[in-house]
């Protein structure tokens, strides 16, 4: 527990705010319940236990509309109901909070912190404490025990605001993360409505999540780098994605041999997709000699058509392509044409012919998207063809 001479003004602000979003979402109370709060003649019928309850539920909607007053008398009566329990001496102590009686407080968010520390008032009250004196591992310890009980509150950027906007408080969330809490998932995958700002914050907390250890994996990883390049920042994306994607460190091309290839894989949006086309069969397979691995190809086919793609974090430029494409005999093949698409016209390139069976070609570019798709398509002609050994590098602007 932190020491403290109490949260701030602002802090009590949030403390008031919070409590009522919490006891919202954490609150189950039944119809009796609700209605003792209200009869005299009910209210003698209740278990002291349920009418505590609406007694902490309507003193905390007092104070949240700024009825202080009737906040500490309503609390002051839940305790006397229930004097053991937790719930009820939180509720007094943010009652007191809001006289602006901090030392007061402090006294009472002890005891109740003694008594149990699954009252979210209590975790918060303390969160507070904590970030005061710029204690943030314990700060999110109690964060960590509030979003485990509501992971809802993942959007009250008043509550996350002051952990996420600093190194060390990031640093202390991804702490918190390595035990792969329930709201972990949110925080990765409920993104779409993130403002940009906020997700560069909670990219540096999964930065540092990999740094400690824990790499979430390729498809859980997806939808937080989805949302980056949809907000066109290819960078941060492809930072993310080589932090949590086993093998994304090979180069631009992830899994450039087909080692890791699922046909029916839609999650991972920077490994191999493939694309159902009638006419064409794509199966992965594992050559001959040990850790081979190819794209085995065949179909009828009258133009160029995708069977297999990947979206590239690449900045605008020149780059070349390499791969390496064989018949069932082994010998080179020019049925596998590629091209960079933006959704527009594709200029599909055979590419050059090399040692080998490699075959490259030098693909541009040009900005029109931001990330582009690495397409291949099998083209006219047949026989099966063999897909390997796929890489991509930047080429060097020559000066002028």
């Amino acid at each position: 527990m932190a020491a403290s001479a109490g949260p701030s003004r602002p802090a009590r602000g949030l403390l008031i705010g919070v409590a009522a979003t919490v006891y919202a979402a954490l609150a189950v109370v039944s119809g009796l319940d609700r209605l003792g709060a209200n009869d005299p003649v009910l209210a003698g019928m209740l278990p002291s236990t349920l009418l505590a309850q609406s007694l902490r539920n309507k003193a905390t909607n007092a104070q949240s509309i700024g009825d202080t007053d009737t906040a500490l008398q309503l609390a002051r009566e839940a305790v006397a109901r229930t004097p053991i329990e937790p719930a009820s001496t939180a509720v007094l102590g943010a009652a007191i909070l809001g006289r602006e009686d901090e030392a007061g407080a402090e006294r009472v968010f002890r005891a109740a912190a003694k008594m149990g520390w699954r009252v979210p008032l209590t975790q918060l009250y303390w969160m507070q404490a904590s970030l005061a004196v710029d204690d943030f591992p314990n700060a999110a310890l109690r964060l960590d025990a509030l979003l485990r009980q509501t992971p809802g509150l993942l959007a009250n950027r008043k509550l996350l605001d002051p952990l996420e906007q600093s190194p060390e408080g990031r640093s202390a969330l991804a702490e918190r993360l390595v035990e792969r809490p329930d709201w972990l998932t949110p925080y990765v995958a409920d993104v779409w409505n993130v403002a940009p700002e906020v997700l560069s914050l909670r990219r540096d907390v999964l930065v540092d999540l990999a740094t400690d250890g824990v790499r979430l994996g390729c498809e859980d990883i997806s939808p937080f780098v989805q949302r980056e390049v949809a907000l066109a920042d290819v960078r941060g994306a492809r930072d993310v994605w080589l932090a949590h994607c086993p093998g994304a460190r090979a180069g631009a091309v992830y899994d450039g041999d087909f080692a890791r290839a699922q046909v029916t894989q839609t999650r991972a949006s920077l490994a191999w997709t493939f694309l159902g086309n009638a006419g064409i069969t794509v199966l992965p397979e594992t050559g001959p000699q040990p850790g081979r691995h190819s794209l085995a190809v065949d179909g009828n086919v009258s133009r160029p058509t995708v069977f297999v793609r990947q979206l590239q974090l690449v900045t605008p430029g020149r780059y070349r392509l390499t791969w390496s494409a064989r018949t069932e005999q082994g010998t080179p093949s020019n049925r596998v044409v590629a091209a960079f698409d933006c959704g527009g016209p594709i200029a599909w390139q055979p590419g050059e012919a090399g040692r080998n069976g490699v075959r490259s070609a030098v693909l541009d570019h040009d900005g029109k998207c931001d990330a582009p798709w690495l397409s291949f398509a099998l083209a006219p002609g047949s026989g099966a063809v063999h897909l390997s050994g796929v890489a991509l590098v930047p080429v060097a602007r020559t000066a002028r």
